[in-house]
């Protein structure tokens, strides 16, 4: 059985704590990762400072360029089938016929990659999950900045006057549909579960905005992060099987934003190593034959007590070695730029006790 990644978490994301929101991050840090079985040992600090790895993907800019307008803008449409396990493309252009500076993103994801590459005095308005710590790594500047809206008041986003709204595949075709009755710009963005594929449409983002040398700045920052990443990682050690547990048993595998968080830190994505494609619901038998050696619940879910307390599972390496860790909702549905600070998180988790 297969679920879109969006529709779980807009199931079970207000479930979920909001801890963020109370601390800083470097408090955070102290206590977000916490072991599932009642041991001393807890998770180790993220190879790369968090506060200076957020802080530099949230502002970057390229060298001053010229812009020219109209321009028209081919681009590859690809978008996951949930129904069929499988991507589709197409070939698409879209035309603009001067630089937008009034822009609405639809999506966390868009808003904090346009927080990142476009003036910030050009967007206009904020979707309220952006303004949610619990989906957000831009929450508090959101907040205080805004205004806000709600994912279903189209009026009140038409009202704002955007000369370009960016959506995504969960934006509804209705709230689409209403903007192009009131013949508003919209770009209808398309997968962003890796982060090559977030790398794909940062560029392409730039492009549309204008600020095609941001958007590569931003591409070269995340290239040059992971790089760092990958190199503050102990070497010559066997890689570590994680498997992310979600609510009702649902597994994310090979398209799914977490496969990407674990191939940046040389981690296997159990979901994916076992044949999921997007994700998956599985047993608690089916969890102890594949047995992991860390297990991830997100924080403020009780996933952690019900592993525990089942009888199965009793047998499974993670649960009797203390390795079930809680990590906030935020760093678990990332599709931005701040994946990294999810990968530099969960780096470490599982490198912690590693030599």
């Amino acid at each position: 059985m297969t679920a879109p990644l969006f529709s779980i978490f807009m199931h079970n994301s207000r479930r979920w704590s909001a801890a963020r929101a109370a601390f800083s991050t470097g408090l955070l840090l102290c206590c977000l990762l916490l072991p599932a079985a009642g041991s001393a040992q807890s998770g180790g600090s993220p190879p790369l400072p968090m506060n200076d790895l957020k802080k530099a993907l949230s502002l970057v800019r390229g060298e001053p360029q010229t812009n020219s307008w109209p321009r028209t803008i081919p681009y590859t449409f690809k978008v996951y089938d949930f129904k069929t396990d499988a991507f589709r493309s197409e070939e698409k252009a879209f035309t603009l016929a001067k630089q937008p500076v009034r822009i609405i993103p639809h999506a966390v994801g868009v808003a904090e990659l346009l927080w990142a590459i476009c003036p910030r005095e050009r967007l206009t308005a904020f979707n309220e999950f952006s303004a949610d710590p619990e989906f957000s790594f831009i929450a508090d500047e959101v907040r205080q900045r805004g205004p806000i809206f709600k994912s279903k008041q189209t009026e009140l986003v038409i009202g704002f006057q955007p000369d370009l709204v960016f959506t995504v595949f969960y934006s509804g075709a209705e709230f689409k549909e209403k903007l192009r009755q009131a013949k508003i710009p919209c770009f209808d963005l398309g997968y962003f579960g890796s982060i090559e594929s977030i790398k794909e449409q940062t560029l392409l983002i730039g492009k549309i905005v204008g600020e095609e040398a941001n958007a590569q700045a931003l591409v070269n920052l995340i290239d040059a992060k992971i790089a760092a990443l990958k190199s503050a990682i102990p070497g010559g050690n066997k890689p570590v099987r994680v498997l992310y547990y979600d609510e009702g048993g649902y597994i994310p595998g090979r398209s799914s934003n977490f496969n990407s968080i674990c191939s940046i830190i040389g981690a296997v994505n159990v979901g994916a190593e076992q044949g999921i494609k997007s994700w998956s619901q599985i047993d608690n038998e089916t969890l102890l034959k594949w047995n992991p050696d860390v297990i991830i619940v997100p924080r403020g879910s009780r996933l952690r007590e019900l592993l525990l307390s089942s009888k199965v599972l009793s047998f499974a390496q993670a649960i009797q070695q203390g390795k079930v860790y809680e990590v906030p909702g935020v760093y678990l549905r990332v599709d931005s730029q701040f994946m990294l600070l999810s990968a530099d998180l969960l780096a470490g988790v599982l490198y912690a006790q590693q030599p």
